[in-house]
């Protein structure tokens, strides 16, 4: 459903028509006047349905020239949190275009209509997340764990397991192993956050936590890895949620970059009449610009596993360099990356462990990095300007593009997530903190072997499992 209303350039008194599709967020949008270049933004509410302006005033239908004024041709914006939205054009009709949903619904595949709408909705969950205040409460929690608050965490989160029955093999929490994986587990199954992260995406950082978690050959050196930087474990979550929650401010406005990435046809949008709102491209800079930052920041973690992996010592890296001496004393981060001389890089983007961060985009750093850029607002693109060596070079990006490159970057900070999940595990596990639920696979092992009476069905399948396996050995 869309509505439409009329404003009045401050300036000129040029009408301008907003075709809005009602929809679940706030919409903030910005276009310059058509006939003077005025400068008017604004905000679409809805639940109940309201307009702000600055520099236009919605026009009263009780004026005499309404009819006049409203009249066809018209410039038109269209608004809209969910979809893709047409730039600023001249609309010759009340049926010229579609409608930004019924755009959207047109550019899906026929065959899969009813598994992308639901793709589509998917993206709302982690909205309503925010928007129910669980994002502030795990961030609470995940306070509460970091500052060893056990006697307040752990009935909380044996509450909430009772809550979520069965998203999690954790079903009692009683020491900080259990703490560890209630939280993650917890989190990334009720966020909606896996949606976000796109198809597999979570998956894949969960089969590299994995292969880091079983592999034997590599033991000694991750557990050496892990107890030398435990001690920044709580930190690097801690500035993750910082980054988390500066996204969730800015999420309504990817929500439409999110819609196109999960349904798989991102490339089919037609850039040069499509896109989203430029009103906050500030935010997403800042977002992109701080997100990349902490993500150079924590890519020694992902060094790390590679030289273990690779040349079975963490402090053996891809350069012929150490990871102590010379990694952590580096003073310009971007050289760990450098992708103008490979060789030279900390990160081999070859290596196992550097798939997912291969998509870094290097190329707007400086001009990320101090904030030389500027908006065209009816063009919807971005400007970077990157000063450098006395010579300026230009980068332009949409800003559909742009906010792409802010969800890998969002992406991104789950990558590193999970492998201080998995290393700060390991650890735990190593000193003695095992995890309940590994209590009761022993017992119910024990029972099982010392038993001489046929059990269930069950129970000697897994007498027979564990004959195998004790043979093997």
């Amino acid at each position: 459903m869309t509505q439409n209303e009329f404003i009045l350039c401050s300036t000129c008194k040029l009408c301008i028509n907003l075709r809005i599709q009602m929809g679940n967020f706030p919409v903030d949008f910005a276009l310059n006047c058509p006939e003077c270049e005025t400068e008017i933004t604004g905000r679409v509410g809805f639940e109940p349905f309201d307009i702000t302006l600055t520099n236009a005033q919605i026009l009263d239908k009780d004026v005499p020239d309404y009819d006049k004024l409203t009249d066809f041709p018209i410039w038109c914006l269209e608004i809209s949190a969910e979809f893709p939205t047409r730039k600023l054009y001249l609309r010759e009709s009340p049926f010229d275009r579609l409608a930004p949903f019924m755009a959207h619904m047109a550019r899906m595949s026929k065959k899969d209509d009813l598994t992308n709408i639901k793709k589509f909705q998917n993206t709302s969950i982690f909205a309503d997340f925010i928007r129910d205040k669980k994002l502030d409460n795990f961030k609470r929690l995940y306070n509460l764990y970091w500052n060893r608050q056990d006697k307040y965490l752990y009935p909380e989160l044996n509450r909430l397991l009772s809550d979520y029955k069965g998203l999690t093999i954790i079903t009692d929490v009683k020491n900080s192993s259990d703490a560890a994986m209630a939280l993650h587990q917890l989190f990334l199954t009720t966020s909606g956050i896996n949606f976000i992260l796109g198809e597999n995406t979570l998956s894949e950082y969960t089969e590299l936590s994995n292969h880091i978690y079983k592999s034997e050959q590599h033991r000694e050196e991750l557990l050496k890895y892990s107890n030398y930087i435990a001690s920044n474990f709580d930190m690097i979550e801690k500035t993750a949620f910082d980054k988390i929650t500066v996204f969730a401010k800015i999420y309504p406005i990817l929500v439409p970059v999110v819609t196109l990435m999960n349904v798989g046809n991102y490339e089919n949008l037609n850039q040069d009449e499509y896109g989203i709102s430029t009103a906050n491209y500030k935010e997403l800079n800042e977002f992109y610009a701080s997100s990349y930052e902490w993500i150079l920041d924590n890519i020694n973690l992902v060094i790390a596993l590679n030289n273990i992996f690779e040349r079975d010592s963490y402090n053996e890296c891809y350069n012929g360099k150490k990871y102590i001496d010379d990694l952590e004393q580096i003073t310009n981060k971007f050289q760990k990356i450098n992708q103008n001389n490979p060789e030279q890089s900390y990160l081999n983007i070859s290596e196992q462990f550097s798939k997912p961060v291969s998509s870094l985009n290097n190329k707007i750093r400086n001009a990320i990095q101090h904030y030389s850029s500027h908006v065209n607002v009816d063009n919807q693109e971005i400007i970077f300007e990157d000063k450098y060596g006395g010579r300026v070079r230009i980068e332009k990006y949409s800003i559909v593009d742009f906010a792409k490159l802010c969800i890998i970057n969002f992406s991104l900070i789950f990558y590193i997530l999970e492998i201080v999940y998995t290393l700060r595990k390991l650890k735990l596990i190593t000193d003695g903190v095992t995890p309940t639920i590994y209590w009761t696979k022993n017992e119910e092992i024990s029972k099982v072997m010392s038993s001489n009476e046929v059990g269930s069905n069950r129970e000697r399948k897994l007498k027979n499992r564990i004959k195998k396996k004790r043979k093997k050995k």
